[in-house]
């Protein structure tokens, strides 16, 4: 297809510079078909080089045609435009043009509306050769983003192992405090790159560094289930017993993670304390259970842990496990604990069984009353657990209790009154949803009320 340059190109003037009906130069059409003759001649014409020129000949990645056309620019180029063309030379990685930008005048160390240095972008971005080439430009390398980061911070999120070795190399502290005063072996493991977290423990980086949440790496690892990096982290001895801001060590974190992993069994053979306690004295187990993770439970108990541990308000883990429905873990700390505990008291002097029933979790009451848990165990209100099965609408649970077999621990007691002097009945008739009238039918047919 030939092209049709507008207006004509042979002498200076604005005819040179005419525009199509999408507005581009026949400089710019010559420097995207990157002709150089044809540029050339345009400029000696005295074709305005403009940002357009100059930012296409970035894209296409074109040293000399972009030297060509500053040395042409006459000044016409503003500190912006051409700083704009290095931000978008390093975005793209195009090291050899970001090169002939800062010979043309462009600044290394400009920041951009967000605080960015053509380098910390390059480190972000895991550039490395455009990393290299504006470090040979003197680019400064101990500038920072408004939040503190570093080149090093930005190159360890990157996950560039060379660009994180070459700063690395150029002397960077790896011990140095970015967003959260977190060290770059934080975010190594967070991020969970055992590659860089051996190349900045090689490099001396401060294993148990404490952020500003007074989480350590291990507490990072832990919590993400990172086992490669807690492996690496516990082969230099770090400490296992420090504490964040909450008083949770890394065995906490580890306990309560999502994350299929042996981190907690790793964090025990380490030596660490199966019992800690953080500041509202929820050990490991409580987590663990909380979070319904099994196989923590299990791995803290070959640990040792104390299955009748309470925390600030008086709840054990069999409590928690209880309120959130994890009959595996119900199951686990009932085996474990002999059935001891059943119906140990919390602050409101409820029973695990309470905490189920109120929940509405059926699965697990029967659990518990087949652990030998008391069905008619009074709470600091007088409820029984069938108070709260009907005041919480669960059907499910209601049946279980009023069906359980007295020969199997005793009758649910139906005409049992709480503080405010409401049976179980009564307090169903309160609700206002077909669940509650169910429940009511429930009771009553119980009651040979109804049939």
């Amino acid at each position: 297809m030939t092209r049709v340059w507008p207006s004509c190109c042979c002498g200076p003037g604005p005819a040179v510079d005419g525009r199509t009906g999408r507005d581009r130069t026949a400089l710019f059409y010559a420097v995207s078909g990157n002709n150089e003759r044809t540029a050339r001649v345009l400029l000696d014409a005295g074709a305005a080089v403009d940002q357009a020129v100059v930012n296409e000949a970035v894209k296409l990645n074109n040293g000399p045609m972009l030297r060509l056309l500053l040395a042409h620019s006459r000044g016409a180029l503003s500190a912006e435009a051409m700083g704009s063309a290095l931000f978008s030379a390093v975005q793209q990685n195009r090291h050899a043009v970001a090169e002939v930008l800062i010979d043309g005048g462009a600044d290394v160390n400009m920041r951009d509306p967000r605080g960015y240095t053509p380098l910390l972008l390059a480190a972000e971005l895991g550039h490395t050769d455009t990393f290299r080439a504006l470090a040979a430009k003197q680019a400064k390398l101990d500038v920072t983003l408004p939040n503190l980061a570093t080149a090093l911070h930005l190159a360890v999120r990157s996950g560039s192992e060379p660009l994180v070795q070459a700063l690395l190399a150029k002397g960077l502290d790896p011990n140095t405090t970015g967003p959260k005063a977190y060290t770059p072996l934080h975010l190594a493991a967070l991020h969970s790159n055992p590659a860089l977290v051996e190349m900045l423990l090689n490099a001396d980086a401060r294993a148990d560094a404490v952020a500003q949440d007074g989480s350590t790496p291990l507490h990072l690892a832990s919590r993400h289930g990172h086992a490669d990096t807690l492996n690496q982290l516990l082969q230099v001895k770090v400490h296992t017993e420090t504490r964040d801001r909450q008083g949770r060590t890394a065995l906490h974190w580890a306990a309560s993670t999502q994350a299929e992993t042996p981190a907690v069994g790793m964090l025990l053979s380490a030596g660490a304390n199966p019992d800690a306690s953080d500041k509202q004295k929820k050990t490991p187990l409580h987590l663990a259970a909380a979070a319904g993770k099994a196989d923590a439970v299990a791995a803290l108990f070959l640990g040792k842990a104390r299955g009748g541990a309470k925390d600030m308000h008086g709840s054990t883990p069999l409590h928690y496990a209880a309120a959130r429905g994890h009959d595996g873990v119900v199951k686990l700390i009932l085996s474990a604990q002999k059935r001891k505990g059943v119906d140990e008291r919390n602050a409101w002097r409820k029973t695990p069984l309470h905490a189920a029933a109120e929940k509405g979790h059926a699965e697990a009451v029967e659990l518990l009353l087949g652990a030998g848990a008391k069905v008619n165990t009074l709470d600091n209100c007088k409820d029984t657990p069938l108070h709260c099965a009907a005041r919480a609408g669960s059907r499910d649970v209601v049946r279980e209790l009023v069906s359980w077999d007295p020969r199997q621990g005793g009758k649910a007691n139906l005409q049992a009154v709480n503080n405010v002097g409401k049976t179980p009945l009564q307090v169903a008739e309160s609700g206002d949803t077909q669940e509650h009238k169910d429940i009511v039918d429930i009771i009553k047919r119980k009651m040979v009320l109804i049939k």
